[in-house]
């Protein structure tokens, strides 16, 4: 009987069995010896946090280590909330394949607002870049289009989509956007085609009820899309409009105002520019934390830097401190770093420039979850509320910060240090995955590229390959992950290999359980003279 991956990365399923047994992992946890930042502004210089089942059960200097929990010593480390992506950006996959001319739905290719994001919001490597950062929930947004559908809520977790998922249908997402090759391809026609798209949901959804008070007359024709805005333009559902410049929040502000919607902007690092008429829009604002480099002068007398230029350079690190004195409800997003992790050092720019410790953290905290209505179950370290934590090395929002770990419904990440890579593991190994009760199962592992980053694909006893979604290379250690889903398992596989030399060792995790795994090199790549 042909067992497939699934096999190796629980508890290999047997001919017969219903499916694969389940690790037992334990589900009650004690974190004792932490300074603990309960909320913005209110730290315990020691205590004690019990996690079970998901859900913080205790919190306080003097809770008590239950006899079941499982106890991690964190003195000397400080344990915060879990941080909240409140716009992380998914493009859809090349697999997705939606025609353009979809079922009773708008011809326009960026007119999509009946497409979710929820089916593909989950994403391995995006996770683990975000928990990197430390955060532990993200709305995860759609990527293209003027009208680009609604997102999708979910902590980042390894478990399933399903397990994972907060909220679906969370919002409708907007940008002016501009067509390559087909109308609007100007600003002016991106607004035009907004504007004219929400009148027609409001005409639409009162041709609908006239229809149903009186059937006997003409059906209107079914329109998907308009279906799928009649709660934003009647002002009953939430609108999120990314922004490009401060002109370009005036603009959405005004179209908000003129067409009634209930609306958050994402920023743009500019407000500061045109904060008075921006701060009287009342707008929440979900506020990129990315500002730009230094501009390069190769001398003092070179004048071929625009004064522009220079001027934002200099104000951008203080927007995010006028933007929330100005009144306005702020929350921060990692939207538009190359690398989540730099987030923190962004931030330590902007303390430096006016913005508090604890502004920042409730930009990442309290404020998202209010603003995603989630406040009664995250935000804080609190009973009674999800156990999404994090815990660094000193003080989050420092150019010093070091994420050491998180927890993610009580499940516990290591974030590993990386270290410049001293090994290239590319070429094809010929590996053996041991599973708890002793199974053994051939896996052929294909590594493409050079460290740090590889491309490449895994497969199981003969079986079809699959594409990695990372491999990474660490000092000797290369980290490889891949989704699962296709398998019959919701979610990622993740393993790490020690390499030496040709031969290599280590272990991996799934959603269904713990294994080990070994191997030798068998091919090397061919070395191009």
């Amino acid at each position: 009987m042909m067992r497939r991956w699934i096999a190796c990365a629980a508890l290999a399923a047997t001919p017969g069995a219903a499916g694969p047994a389940v690790a037992e992992v334990p589900q009650v946890h004690a974190l004792t010896g932490a300074r603990i930042v309960v909320a913005p502004g209110e730290i315990l210089e020691t205590g004690t946090i019990v996690l079970r089942d998901g859900v913080i059960e205790a919190v306080g200097p003097a809770a008590a280590t239950p006899a079941d929990a499982r106890t991690w010593d964190l003195e000397g480390l400080t344990v915060y909330p879990g941080l909240i992506e409140p716009y992380a950006v998914r493009a859809r996959p090349e697999s997705d394949g939606e025609p353009v001319a979809r079922q009773g739905g708008n011809g326009n290719a960026l007119v999509t607002p009946e497409h979710s994001v929820a089916p593909y919001a989950s994403h391995a490597e995006t996770a683990r870049k975000l928990r990197e950062a430390g955060f532990t929930t993200a709305l995860v947004a759609p990527a293209e289009g003027v009208f680009r559908g609604s997102g999708a809520l979910l902590n980042l977790g390894d478990g399933s989509p399903g397990e994972n998922l907060l909220r679906d249908g969370l919002g409708q997402f907007v940008s002016f956007a501009r067509g390559a090759e087909s109308y609007p391809r100007s600003l002016m026609g991106a607004i035009a085609l907004f504007r004219q798209t929400l009148l027609d949901a409001t005409w639409y959804a009162a041709a609908r009820r006239a229809y149903e008070r009186d059937p006997g007359q003409a059906r209107p024709a079914f329109d998907s899309s308009l279906a799928a805005l009649g709660g934003i333009s009647a002002g009953d559902e939430l609108v999120v409009i990314e922004t490009a410049d401060a002109k370009g929040t005036l603009r959405a502000a005004a179209l908000v105002e003129e067409l009634g919607l209930r609306a958050w902007l994402v920023g743009n690092g500019e407000e500061y520019k045109w904060l008075g008429p921006i701060a009287e829009s009342a707008l929440p604002h979900l506020l990129p934390v990315v500002f730009p480099d230094q501009p390069a002068v190769p001398d003092e007398d070179d004048l071929t830097v625009e004064l522009a230029a220079l001027r934002h350079w200099d104000a951008a690190p203080a927007n995010p401190a006028r933007l929330l004195d100005s009144g306005l409800t702020v929350a921060f997003t990692s939207h538009g770093l190359s690398d989540p992790k730099t987030l923190h050092t962004h931030l330590a720019s902007a303390i430096e420039r006016g913005l508090s410790a604890e502004q920042a953290l409730a930009a990442f905290t309290t404020t998202p979850a209010r603003l995603l209505g989630i406040d009664d179950r995250a935000g804080t370290l609190s009973v009674g509320k999800m156990a999404n934590l994090v815990v660094v090395d000193g003080d989050l929002f420092t150019k010093e910060t070091r994420v050491r770990e998180l927890w993610v419904d009580g499940r516990r990440h290591e974030i590993k240090e990386t270290k410049p890579p001293e090994v290239e593991p590319a070429g094809t190994w010929a590996l053996t995955v041991e599973t708890p009760d002793g199974e053994q199962i051939p896996v052929l592992l294909v590594l493409e590229g050079a460290a740090p980053s590889l491309s490449g694909t895994v497969a199981a006893m003969g079986g079809d390959p699959l594409s990695l979604t990372s491999a990474e290379v660490s000092g000797t250690i290369v980290e490889v992950v891949f989704d699962s889903t296709s398998l019959g398992m919701p979610g990622s596989i993740s393993f790490t290999l020690e390499i030496r030399d040709e031969n290599a060792e280590g272990s991996g995790v799934s959603p269904s359980g713990p294994f080990t795994i070994s191997g030798s090199r068998t091919v090397r790549p061919e070395v191009t003279p």
